[in-house]
């Protein structure tokens, strides 16, 4: 992604590539592995079964890195190239072009999931000639990449260039392709009564607007791999997204090695905000590990006291927040980065008690 003089340009990052990357690392180990094996050992291979072993195994892994190599050179070959400028959207793949005037683009943005939208440009085919030849278009709407494939802040990029540069109407469509709005009143960081659905569906409980959605595998519950959650966090993640797909929080928690019952809570920018110890009653830690605040349950209510021995926040579970969702309600007057830390407590409970 790179922003130039005539407007901003993007492709694919280098994670469209990370699969053929690891399918090549992977057979070139298990090729090397077995053809070492040949040579060490309580007793050393006969030399002519050696031979035919690292012959087999070896060459095929070679073979199999080979083929991953030439996937990634095409993925690279036939990718997409998007520059954004005052006249329009200039589409390139390989040998073919095609241009969308600004005067034919009707609006630019993304469509759910959340967890990995497609950015989209509806516009006026008739004005723009050829789009179909470089990116999939359905009626008046040309689909151009999905998020995984794209480099970080890129949301953030294209929506600056759409309105400012471009100058078209930024657009977010949800599942139901029922357009999606800002979140009010500051958004879930300025909200001090959410409720969390069993789709992990964060919304202000005075109204109902949404405010938030969790994605990731971390947060589903293991009766149900439907996919009640929206994916996109990893195994071992939950990204806390708004509903125009841009990154709130992200909630890691730490492997085995490392610490378990342990996870860290990170910002939009990447900067660790804090951290979570233990699950049943969680405490919750400054990014240099000072205590803020501990978790007492009684029934169905975690309450969260700071070290002013003040309830920082409580989250209420079971039939009084419904059958499988929660209502986490946070203190105006609590610490900033505490206020923040609790809006992982539902997943924290739900891991640990599999809600």
């Amino acid at each position: 992604m790179s922003v130039s003089p005539p407007g901003l340009k993007i492709t694919l990052a280098r994670r469209a590539y990370r699969w053929p990357l690891r399918f090549c690392l992977t057979a070139l180990t298990a090729g090397l592995a077995v053809s070492l094996s040949t040579l060490s050992g309580p007793e050393a291979w006969e030399p002519e079964e050696a031979r035919r072993t690292i012959a087999l195994y070896g060459g095929g892994g070679v073979l199999a890195a080979s083929a991953a190599a030439l996937w990634a050179f095409i993925i690279y070959r036939t990718r997409l190239v998007v520059t954004i400028g005052e006249q329009g959207l200039v589409l390139r793949r390989r040998g073919n072009e095609a241009t969308i005037p600004a005067d034919a683009v009707d609006a630019v943005g993304l469509v759910w999931p959340v967890a990995d939208p497609a950015w989209t440009v509806w516009f006026d085919p008739g004005a723009a000639p050829g789009v179909d030849a470089v990116t999939k278009v359905e009626g008046r709407a040309a689909t151009l990449f999905r998020d995984r494939s794209l480099p970080p802040g890129w949301i953030e990029a294209v929506h600056a260039a759409t309105t400012g540069t471009l100058g078209a109407a930024w657009r977010v469509l949800d599942d139901e392709g029922d357009e999606v709005g800002r979140p009010p009143g500051g958004g879930l960081p300025r909200a001090d009564r959410v409720a969390v659905d069993g789709r992990g569906r964060y919304r202000g409980e005075r109204g109902g607007a949404l405010l938030a959605v969790a994605c990731g595998r971390l947060a589903e519950r293991p009766a149900d791999r439907s996919g009640v959650l929206a994916r996109g966090g990893g195994r071992r993640a939950i990204v806390l997204r708004d509903p125009h797909a841009r990154t709130l929080l992200v909630f890691r928690r730490a492997s085995t090695m490392s610490g378990r019952g342990r996870m860290r809570v990170f910002g939009a920018d990447g900067r660790l905000a804090g951290e979570i110890r233990g699950g049943h009653e969680p405490s919750f830690h400054t990014a240099d590990g000072m205590l803020l605040g501990v978790t007492r349950r009684t029934g169905d209510r975690y309450v969260v006291t700071g070290v002013d021995g003040r309830e920082s926040a409580s989250l209420r579970t079971g039939s009084g927040a419904g059958d499988d969702g929660m209502c986490l309600e946070r203190s105006p007057s609590a610490p900033g980065t505490l206020r923040t830390l609790t809006l992982a407590l539902p997943m924290v409970v739900r891991i640990t008690r599999r809600i």
